[in-house]
C-alpha cells in the first residue's frame, strides 16, 4: 500500500498573516494620504478666509478708513486679527523706481489667525496716489 499525500485546501496561517500585513501597510498609506489631503484643504480654507478679510479691509480704505498717511487701525473678526497701516514711505521690498516725495500712499493690511499663531500672516499691499486722498 502506498500512502497518498495529504491534500491541503485553503491558506495556511502564515500566508494569511503575510496577506493581512501587506493589506495593513497599503491601508496605512491610504489613510495617511487622506489625512494629509484634509489637512491641506483646511489650511487652504484658512488662507482663503484671511485673504478675503484683508481684501475687505483694503477695499474700505478711503470709505470707512481715512486715506491719508499715518492712519493705523486694527480689529477682530472671529479668530482673525487685522491691522491697517497707511504711510508715505515705500517698503524696502517694493521697487517702483523714482517717485516724487508725497506722491504716493502705501497701504498695508496684515491678517493673523489667533488660533494658529505660528502660521504666517497674510499681508496685502496697495499703492494709491496721495492726490486722491479724501
Amino acid at each position: 500500500m502506498t500512502r497518498r499525500g495529504r491534500k491541503t485546501r485553503g491558506f495556511s496561517l502564515i500566508e494569511t498573516l503575510v496577506a493581512l500585513g501587506i493589506a495593513g501597510i497599503v491601508l496605512a498609506g491610504f489613510y495617511e494620504s487622506l489625512s494629509t489631503g484634509s489637512l491641506l484643504a483646511k489650511r487652504s480654507d484658512d488662507q482663503a478666509e484671511k485673504v478675503s478679510l484683508a481684501l475687505n479691509v483694503l477695499d474700505r480704505v478711503g470709505v470707512d478708513f481715512a486715506q491719508r498717511a499715518g492712519v493705523q487701525d486694527n480689529g477682530e473678526v472671529g479668530s482673525l486679527e487685522w491691522s491697517l497701516q497707511v504711510g508715505r514711505s515705500q517698503p524696502r521690498d517694493m521697487q517702483l523706481g523714482p517717485i516724487y516725495d508725497g506722491e504716493l500712499l502705501f497701504i498695508a493690511v496684515v491678517v493673523r489667525d489667533t488660533r494658529t499663531p505660528q502660521a504666517d500672516p497674510v499681508v496685502l499691499r496697495a499703492v494709491r496716489y496721495a492726490g486722491d486722498a479724501l
